[in-house]
């Protein structure tokens, strides 16, 4: 009664008043995770208004992630890991003796060390208010990246630069969007977007993939509701590991085009250690597109930086709306990075490091196999391991000495229960020993059960 009385404060009748008045009481902690939402018929009496109202409410709540439906117990608020709260710098910092293969990261042993080549940085005027955002040279050679590697339809334009991945997804989504409008993703989908996509007010829906990627019938089916955007990841699809194929992309490709309104936006992340044409989905005159391309995974996650091209009129919007806010991103790490990407010996290190990526993931998934683990194949820094008590073999491996991440985290409306482990720093030699433990711990399950 106390939560109904809570909702009653909201200001208007609607099913937007009743999403917002709900959503502020979770964010400002009046309503605790699991605490439950009142019954559709009672809060609708109570408000004077149809019960399709506070339906349709309650399911914009669970599209963003704040509540999730609860089958005959009814809609009940979230817990905070889907809310899309900062999990802090802290949450994957493994305890003394835990092996770390939650967090996602790319391997520190295969990343460059900066201090040589901020050293050997020429002198350069102080950067000031009115002058061009971009080094053109760094411009170029992201543009040239796009262009060695193929694979999108339209004309490449000389990338904006963003501050990270995120940072130039969140302002192409802004861009056109507004809160309550509906983006389609991945189910599961990266923690990192759906913590962006929910905090932006948008509603969600999750299209399963395979191992070829998304599913066709599935993408048309959510067509037919009339999204404004499509986020989607061509190639290492985090946490699944999936490479989207180039004949799944030209069915989904020809899917999207009988929607040109559609805002489509690529996220490339793992771009730098594929050397194959990306399996794009952007076609030839496409009015409404972007394509991100980050250099966390090859340069380090503390090189802020992004590749951002699109059509005209986005990128236009894009840098408008940067240059008003951040202006541009430090000439500094622009340098720094241009820098490293036109070193020989950060080139080979970035080859090897795409040899070892696709050897650990290999190593991992092939010892799951022997156990008749059916572990995702496909490439990227994770394996994704579908199984059941997700959460429960987690703590067990835990105790094990072996942190991994849960599929809750991951999931848009779906339950998912499964396992990321991020196997980009595990040793090939010690993939059968988390095999091992894995399966000794399903087995524990089942002799409990």
């Amino acid at each position: 009664m106390m939560v109904q009385t809570k909702v009653l404060a909201c200001k208007g009748r609607g099913a937007e008043d009743i999403f917002q008045r709900v959503r502020d009481l979770i964010e400002d902690g009046s309503l605790g995770q699991g605490e439950s939402l009142p019954p559709i018929r009672a809060l609708a009496q109570a408000l004077e208004v149809n019960r399709n109202t506070v339906a349709a409410a309650y399911r914009r709540l669970v599209a963003a992630g704040l509540a999730e439906a609860a089958g005959r117990a009814g809609t009940r608020v979230a817990p905070r890991t889907r809310l899309g709260m900062p999990l802090g710098v802290h949450a994957f910092t493994a305890a003394p003796g835990l092996l770390e293969l939650a967090s996602g990261n790319p391997d520190p042993a295969l990343l460059p060390d900066y201090a040589p080549y901020l050293a050997a940085l020429p002198p350069m005027p102080p950067a000031l208010y009115g002058q061009p955002c971009y080094l053109p040279e760094l411009q170029a050679w992201g543009r040239d990246w796009w262009l060695r590697q193929g694979g999108i339809g339209a004309t490449v334009a000389e990338p904006l630069l963003a501050q990270g991945a995120l940072d130039g997804i969140e302002r192409v989504l802004a861009a056109w969007l507004a809160p309550g409008d509906t983006v389609l993703v991945e189910e599961p989908c990266f923690p990192g977007s759906l913590a962006l996509l929910r905090q932006m007010g948008v509603t969600l829906i999750g299209l399963p993939l395979d191992g070829e990627g998304m599913l066709p019938d599935a993408l048309e089916a959510a067509l037919a509701r009339k999204p404004k955007a499509l986020l989607w990841t061509p190639y290492s699809h985090n946490p699944t590991g999936v490479n989207t194929t180039q004949a799944r992309a030209a069915a989904l490709r020809a899917i999207i085009d009988t929607h040109p309104e559609l805002l489509l936006i690529e996220d490339d992340h793992f771009a730098a250690f594929s050397d194959a044409p990306t399996p794009s989905l952007v076609s030839p005159g496409r009015a409404r597109w972007a394509a991100v391309r980050s250099l966390a995974k090859w340069l380090g996650p503390d090189i802020r930086l992004a590749f951002l091209t699109g059509d005209d009129t986005t990128l236009t919007r894009v840098q408008r709306r940067q240059y008003v806010g951040p202006r541009w991103p430090s000439f500094l790490l622009q340098r720094l990075a241009l820098a490293l990407l036109q070193a020989p010996e950060v080139e080979a290190l970035r080859r090897r490091a795409a040899q070892c990526y696709a050897e650990r993931h290999v190593a991992l998934t092939t010892a799951l196999r022997r156990h008749g683990l059916a572990a995702q194949p496909g490439g990227g820094l994770n394996v994704w391991l579908p199984l059941a008590d997700d959460a429960v073999v987690a703590q067990a491996l835990a105790a094990r000495g072996y942190l991994v991440r849960a599929g809750d985290a991951f999931r848009v409306t779906r339950r998912l229960s499964a396992l990321r482990i991020s196997c980009a720093a595990l040793p090939v030699e010690r993939a059968d020993e988390l095999a091992d433990a894995v399966a000794d711990c399903l087995g524990g399950l089942g002799a409990a059960a």
